[in-house]
């Protein structure tokens, strides 16, 4: 990956230096939510190589990647998300890690909230 040059400009050139964008851009989301000016910029720069190579949106199959999905895209960690949600930090660490699962509270909020279409939720929970 080019690395950010004095103008903050910052460009993938391959498959390989996507993979690791990716992998910065989630390990930023997920323990450095604060840094929004990365997250930002690396976000546009994943952006522009998905366009110009045909990446398509990868439409996940199961709630607990939908679910991470809604969180990154929104660009929220757990505790923000559980906020959002109305329900404990726990319950949700739990859903998540697949521990417990889905019930039909949690289901109407995921819905409401988030906008995950009811079927999909019935389905995949």
């Amino acid at each position: 990956m080019k690395p950010l040059t004095e103008d903050r400009t910052m460009e993938i050139r391959n498959e390989t230096e996507y993979q690791a964008a990716m992998q910065r851009l989630e390990y930023l989301v997920d323990h450095e939510p604060e840094n929004l000016t990365e997250i930002t910029e690396l976000g546009n720069v994943v952006n522009a190589y998905e366009n110009d190579n045909g990446h398509r949106p990868v439409h996940p199959d199961s709630l607990i990647a939908r679910i991470e999905r809604e969180m990154f895209e929104r660009r929220l960690n757990k505790g923000q998300l559980a906020t959002l949600l109305g329900v404990p930090a726990s319950r949700l660490s739990e859903i998540l890690n697949g521990k417990r699962g889905v019930n039909l509270d949690f289901a109407k909020r995921l819905h409401a909230k988030l906008g995950i279409p009811g079927d999909f939720i019935l389905e995949a929970a």
